[in-house]
């Protein structure tokens, strides 16, 4: 019998989930949590075979935790959520995740995302296939099992690096002197993130970042 735990923040979501995989002779929820900190322990400590994790957790990235449980772990990851946009999707399987839901799918294809990354195999919702198809074509995008799991409009290396000096609160002059380049080049980095995003500003471009996994999510906390 597969063991799995559930890492979900909203307790609805959390009892529904559980009530429904219960029913199931192939899979045992061993262990559940509303945050992703507690969530880690737990995982090290009962080492389940699959974690379901929520992207949107309210101490860390649901990407942050997925990077660490395939790092420090022997789980696999599906990622279980309501989160549709192609980034979101690349940036989980980028971090390390198997399989991608949604929390609308009906729980047989849950169950059987979870097996499916039990066999190092990834299921991908079927509702979100044919989006994240069009855009690995619009970017001439050319990994079908997700290998690299990044797009050619990802952020550059510049990019974040100046994203994660405006979240540790510097203004591009000071930023510019950081990374010995000129005020203009600076803004133009982060102008370009900034559309390459679809954000406004800072304060946008860093919450977003850090909901992909790219800046470390405290740096958002207190916003």
């Amino acid at each position: 019998m597969l063991k799995i735990v559930i890492v979900e923040p909203e307790t609805f979501t959390l009892l529904g989930i559980k009530g429904a995989i219960s029913q199931s002779p192939d899979i045992e929820v061993t262990g559940d949590a509303t945050c992703g900190k507690l969530g880690f322990k737990l995982i090290e400590q009962m080492n389940p075979d699959v974690v379901l994790v929520d992207l949107l957790l309210p101490d860390m990235s649901g990407l942050e935790l997925t990077s660490s449980i395939k790092r420090k772990t022997n789980s696999k990851v599906v990622i279980f959520t309501n989160q549709t946009h192609s980034d979101f999707i690349n940036s989980a399987f980028r971090h390390g995740a198997d399989s991608y839901m949604l929390k609308s799918a009906d729980i047989e294809l849950i169950e059987l995302a979870i097996k499916r990354a039990y066999f190092d195999e990834c299921l991908l919702d079927p509702k979100l296939a044919k989006k994240l198809l069009e855009s690995l074509y619009q970017n001439r995008y050319i990994d079908p099992r997700f290998a690299e799991k990044n797009l050619l409009d990802s952020p550059t290396e510049r990019q974040i690096q100046v994203l994660r000096l405006l979240a540790q609160g510097l203004v591009f002059e000071q930023i510019a002197r950081e990374m010995f380049l000129s005020v203009s080049t600076v803004k133009h980095y982060a102008s370009d993130l900034y559309s390459k995003w679809h954000v406004k500003n800072r304060y946008e471009a860093i919450k977003r970042g850090a909901m992909l996994g790219y800046i470390d999510y405290n740096l958002i906390m207190n916003e």
